[in-house]
Order: structure tokens, then C-alpha cells, then sequence
């Protein structure tokens, strides 16, 4: 049975630990209360068992499913619930009549031998951060638009629910990378773009490291999804490796 979470959604936080879909409903938890009208939160329960946890934010949702969801249920709730997008683990195939995207989720838990260099982190403006990305957009890198990002990221900073940092050339943002979600065991990576002209310099790699070594020092898992077959060599690597796949479900178009 799925029922709403009216509050103290952290009682059912032991489905989340070392879960970087858990990881993400958590940190969205923190930033924005079940109160307001654009955010939800649902449990599935199977023999009073918490067995899936659900977040919507606007029509957005995060899906942190056991082995005891039942996806029949779950997959009809979703079909009417007005959700445009979905992300779950890859393991579990939702039956929706939605297009669909799948990838890896990597993983790393122990620190880098971080070299000296002459880059100098900083921590950029959420408008710096939005300009690096959207000339970094790819297929599958898919940047929102500017209001949206602007008043998330700032919210969601404000909360400490996430953090950004970059490395600037000439006074200006050239690289940068960001956590998406937060929790006290576990981060999960994103927004990790390079403007073109200063690629191959580095910066990508020296940030994914610096960031890395900054969550595990916090004894977090630091996870990250990576689309099939993009970056292989780069994150291979850097010695991340592959603990579980991402399914991502999209509203076809009319």
C-alpha cells in the first residue's frame, strides 16, 4: 500500500543508507518541506514494511525501491500521477508506456592522491555554474531552464543540501561540478562540465578528485550516474567502479 508522508520522513531513512536514489530523496527532504504544494512524499508498505520510498518535486520523481516493492502498484500510481520524468534503479523495469534511458552508477569510497598544481578552487555563483553548463549541453546532458536552476540550486545551497565548486582562468568560470544530492552517508556527483576551449587541461579531473576526497573526508560514498557508454575511459580511470545501473523515464510525446 502507498500512503503520503505528512512529516519525519527520516523514519524511514534505513531504505535510503548507501542508496544514491535514497540519497536523493533525503537531500531533496531536507531542502524542501512536504507542506508545500509542489513537493511530495510517499512509503509503499508491504506487511506494515517500508519497501519504497517515493519524492515528487513538480512532476519529477525519485524512486528509492527494495526488493519487496510491488511494482505492479507502484507502476499504476505512477501512470496516474502526472509524472513527466522518473528515476529509479535500472534493476527494476516500471511498466509505463514512457521512452526511457539507462546507464551505470559508479561508485568510490576510498580517497585520491590528490597532486600538487597550481589550480586554485573556488566556490561559484549559481549563475557562473548555469553558463558552463549550458554551453556544455549535450543529448545526454540535459540543462534546465535558467529560473528553474537559478532558485533550486540556491535554495538547495542555502539548505547545505548540496555544494559547487570551480576553477577559474582569466577571472572567469571554467570548469565546474556540483553535488546533486547529499545525505550523511552518501553523494552523489553531477554537473560536471568544462568549457570546450580548456578541456584537456585537467580541471575536470583535479575537481572530480578535490570534491571526492572532500565527501569521503565526511565519510560519505560518493556516487555519480554516468550514461551508457559516455566517459567510460575517463571515470575507468579515475578508478570509480560500477556498483549498480539508473533507469531514467520520460513522458512520450503526443
Amino acid at each position: 500500500m502507498i500512503s503520503i508522508i505528512e512529516n519525519n520522513l527520516e523514519e524511514y531513512a534505513v531504505l535510503c543508507k548507501n542508496n544514491p536514489f535514497g540519497c536523493r530523496i533525503l537531500s531533496l527532504y531536507k531542502t524542501y518541506s512536504p507542506k508545500l504544494p509542489f513537493v511530495d512524499y510517499w512509503v509503499q508498505k508491504s506487511d506494515n514494511n517500508p519497501v519504497c520510498l517515493i519524492a515528487r518535486l513538480e512532476s519529477s520523481f525519485i524512486l528509492c525501491i527494495t526488493n519487496g516493492c510491488d511494482i505492479d502498484e507502484l507502476s499504476s500510481f505512477l501512470r496516474v500521477s502526472g509524472a513527466t520524468s522518473i528515476i529509479c534503479d535500472g534493476n527494476y523495469n516500471l511498466d509505463l508506456n514512457y521512452n526511457s534511458k539507462d546507464g551505470v552508477i559508479l561508485s568510490k569510497r576510498n580517497k585520491f592522491l590528490l597532486e600538487d598544481n597550481n589550480f586554485s578552487v573556488i566556490n561559484p555563483t549559481s549563475k557562473e555554474v548555469y553558463s558552463v553548463i549550458k554551453e556544455c549541453a549535450s543529448d545526454n546532458f540535459k540543462v534546465p531552464d535558467y529560473n528553474s536552476f537559478i532558485l533550486d540550486v540556491s535554495h538547495k545551497l542555502n539548505k547545505k543540501a548540496i555544494r559547487i565548486l570551480g576553477i577559474k582562468e582569466k577571472e572567469s568560470l571554467c570548469s565546474c561540478i556540483m553535488t546533486l544530492a547529499e545525505s550523511e552517508d552518501s553523494a552523489v556527483l553531477g554537473a560536471l562540465a568544462t568549457l570546450p576551449e580548456f578541456r584537456n587541461c585537467g580541471y575536470g579531473t583535479y575537481l572530480v578528485k578535490y570534491l571526492t576526497n572532500t565527501l569521503i573526508n565526511e565519510n560519505k560514498t560518493v556516487y555519480l550516474h554516468r550514461a551508457k557508454n559516455e566517459n567510460i575511459e575517463f571515470y575507468n580511470n579515475l578508478g570509480f567502479v560500477i556498483s549498480g545501473t539508473w533507469k531514467e523515464y520520460s513522458l512520450r510525446d503526443e
